[in-house]
């Protein structure tokens, strides 16, 4: 997508190291990524800053911008008639394991999938359409009917989705859209073997991931 901006025209990347570093500086004096991180207590932090260094590309007309930002309605109030949104999908399933194995590789969880699952980071892995639409890093279990139908109503007002498993109509659609043909490389493949995960685990991480299932296939829904 960069490549296809002109080059008179800006680009903004919010990028995610970059972001947990500098609050992990300003909050707490050290140069740490994994001090503030999404997936941790400090989550909400990172996403608070991200969604103003997004404002503040669009307030400086900003035509490309890219990263891992929660759903603004600030942005969206200001700048909604302005902007278009897109994003891609990967089935939410497959997604969590991805992140628990990125997870371990780093050191962000110990153990296996059974301490994995009982932890706060799985809950957030595992909802990470809900986190990001509904705005909120951590959300109770009695918030989730209200908060999955906002995040429902609000994936309807993106002008294109992606799915991981079809990446040629996303590219069809966007080249549809915006003018310019995207081409794309494989990047951060995990270097190690799939885990062989036991079948009552899998059954619990999918009743973890429901929320995000639900968000998923109403998104396709909308194809």
């Amino acid at each position: 997508m960069y490549a296809t901006v002109p080059v008179n025209q800006r680009i903004g990347v919010i990028d995610a190291v970059s972001t947990r570093r500098a609050l992990a500086i300003e909050a707490f004096d050290k140069d740490d990524a994994f001090l503030c991180h999404e997936d941790l207590d400090t989550g909400q932090m990172v996403f608070d800053l991200r969604e103003t260094m997004m404002l503040q590309h669009m307030a400086w007309d900003t035509m490309l911008i890219h990263g891992h930002v929660f759903w603004s309605d600030k942005a969206e109030r200001h700048f909604g008639d302005t902007y278009k949104y897109v994003t891609m999908m990967r089935d939410p399933v497959a997604r969590t394991v991805s992140n628990f194995r990125m997870a371990q590789r780093t050191g962000v969880v110990a153990g296996g999938m059974e301490e994995y699952l009982a932890s706060d980071v799985a809950k957030r892995h595992a909802r990470v359409f809900l986190r990001y639409l509904a705005s909120r890093n951590d959300i109770p279990d009695a918030d989730l009917p209200a908060a999955i139908e906002l995040a429902k109503a609000r994936v309807e007002k993106f002008a294109l989705i992606g799915f991981l498993d079809d990446i040629d109509s996303f590219f069809s659609r966007y080249r549809e859209i915006f003018g310019v043909s995207l081409r794309m490389s494989q990047l951060n493949s995990a270097p190690d073997r799939k885990p062989d995960i036991p079948q009552a685990e899998m059954e619990a991480l999918r009743a973890l991931c429901a929320p995000d299932l639900e968000i998923f296939e109403h998104a396709r829904s909308l194809r």
